[in-house]
């Protein structure tokens, strides 16, 4: 992952809640999934965790494994919930084996800076156990052309960085090579990007490992 990336969210990681919840919409979304995928005593993988804003209030007896490329953010998630475990970790890497095998995995405000989705969908695919659920969010840019595309993420905290968006066939396509089912899929919006003045769209998508 982009150096550039993992030292621009260290420096606002303290200040990252209170500006999440200004600009998200995506947050009652996951919450709505956790409360049906979650049970008790059950594992979640959380990728691109930030501050572990999205896991840090499950139950104490379900196990929650966050990564992410900031320090700073995991350092926070930790501090939201000390009895998680929190690495450093590229989305770009395969999830490494002796993490374990996961029942609940969240990929969802990370996939922006992902540049090969279906290799990440492939690396969460392996990590997960029989029967598990998979919330991902893709970036879907409706204003830019087929397949996949990229803009300049922010041209001031960010400057030639890309943002990267996969219209909703080449986020099929992702899936179904990933060893993954779908079994939902939704456009919603995602994030308001204030600096651009616009809403940035997911591609929602409930998948399962089926076996």
């Amino acid at each position: 992952m982009n150096e550039e990336i993992s030292t621009y969210y260290d420096e606002f990681a303290p200040h990252y809640v209170p500006g999440w919840r200004s600009v998200q919409y995506y947050g009652p979304l996951v919450a709505d999934f956790l409360l049906r995928a979650v049970t008790p005593e059950c594992r979640v993988l959380d990728i691109g965790c930030g501050p572990g804003q999205l896991t840090s209030q499950l139950a104490d007896d379900v196990e929650v494994v966050g990564c992410d490329v900031s320090p700073q953010m995991l350092a926070s998630a930790r501090e939201a919930r000390p009895g998680g475990r929190y690495e450093l970790h590229d989305l770009h890497d395969p999830v490494p084996a002796d993490w374990g095998r996961f029942d609940v995995v969240l990929a969802v405000g990370c996939l922006e800076f992902c540049r090969d989705l279906g290799a990440t969908l492939r690396h969460l695919a392996a990590v997960c156990a029989p029967g598990a659920r998979v919330l991902v969010g893709a970036v879907e840019d409706r204003t830019l052309g087929p397949g996949a595309s990229t803009r300049e993420f922010s041209a001031e905290g960010l400057p030639g960085v890309a943002m990267h968006a996969y219209d909703a066939t080449a986020q099929l396509a992702a899936v179904t090579t990933s060893g993954l089912a779908p079994y939902g899929y939704r456009y919603v919006p995602a994030w308001r990007h204030e600096e651009y003045g616009y809403v940035v769209h997911y591609g929602l998508w409930e998948l399962r490992r089926d076996r």
